[in-house]
């Protein structure tokens, strides 16, 4: 007898017939005619290519390249929008693309950060590790199938609305005011297919957040909520307009990247249907 092997998410199963969604698109197969099943944890080319559309959800004001190193420089706000992303190879020994990158952020002003995803680049970050670098707590970055996600109880919390173009008062909510300086407003629109949800309650905005579309996946950043208000569900209803909002414009996979050490920001995500597919973490120039 003739085995073959399908991967993807697991749609629907009954008793007949289980639905899988891989990467030629769906297919359905027998249950009696399966053999073996088990759960396949993403693989180093599922992590770099998840890290691949994450970097095209945040999109900084410069980037360069040294070899198959991103180099991303958007005047220091926020980490993702000023580090390293090794997606592939540099093509040189590891202390000439060190040497090649700082001098590149040396150009703009910026310490040398790299974000090393853990699993696909473990050499890497051992061998920055035996240099000196410093690690930051390591970043979760969840994943969920957007049509696998359960309904969210909003109760009384008033909905949220998503636009294309936000408003001063977005801004404002966004990191206490630090969304309304140039350069987070610049990195935040940066993008062709992005959508920000906010809920307004007495005229003022009180939770925000912020979709982005890239390759089917929905990037949601940028959740927050006034101080006084959280743990309310205002979050959850910001969560599901963007998941409505982005499954109407194509998305049908939805991605966050939550830092290990917010454990009520990862106890919401997972309580929203979101699983850890993997983690980062950026490691810092100790010569800087």
């Amino acid at each position: 007898m003739l085995f073959g092997d399908v991967v993807g998410d697991l749609v629907t199963l009954t008793d007949d017939t289980a639905l899988i969604h891989g990467r030629s698109g769906v297919v359905e197969v027998q249950v009696a005619h399966i053999a073996a099943a088990k759960l396949a944890w993403p693989s180093t080319a599922d992590e770099l290519e998840l890290e691949a559309v994450a970097a095209r959800g945040w999109r900084p004001e410069q980037t360069g390249e040294v070899g198959g190193w991103l180099l991303r420089a958007a005047g220091g706000f926020t980490g993702r929008a000023n580090s390293v992303l090794p997606l592939r190879a540099p093509g040189l020994p590891l202390d000439d693309a060190l040497a090649a990158a700082r001098d590149w952020y040396r150009e703009r002003g910026l310490p040398l950060r790299i974000q090393v995803p853990l699993d696909a680049r473990r050499l890497l970050d051992a061998g920055l590790a035996e240099r000196g670098w410093a690690a930051d707590p390591d970043v979760h970055v969840l994943a969920a199938r957007l049509d696998a996600l359960p309904p969210v109880s909003s109760g009384a919390a008033p909905p949220a609305d998503v636009v294309g173009e936000p408003g001063p008062g977005w801004f404002a909510r966004y990191r206490d005011g630090v969304g309304a300086t140039d350069a987070a407003r610049a990195l935040l629109t940066r993008h062709d297919r992005v959508g920000f949800a906010s809920v307004t309650l007495d005229g003022e905005i009180v939770a925000i957040g912020r979709g982005a579309l890239d390759d089917e996946w929905l990037g949601v950043t940028a959740v927050e909520v006034a101080p006084g208000l959280r743990r309310q569900g205002l979050a959850s209803v910001v969560m599901q307009a963007l998941w409505i909002w982005g499954t109407a414009a194509g998305a049908q996979r939805s991605y966050v990247q939550v830092s290990s050490d917010n454990a009520a920001a990862v106890a919401l995500y997972e309580r929203l249907g979101y699983w850890r597919h993997h983690d980062y973490r950026y490691r810092t120039d100790p010569s800087q």
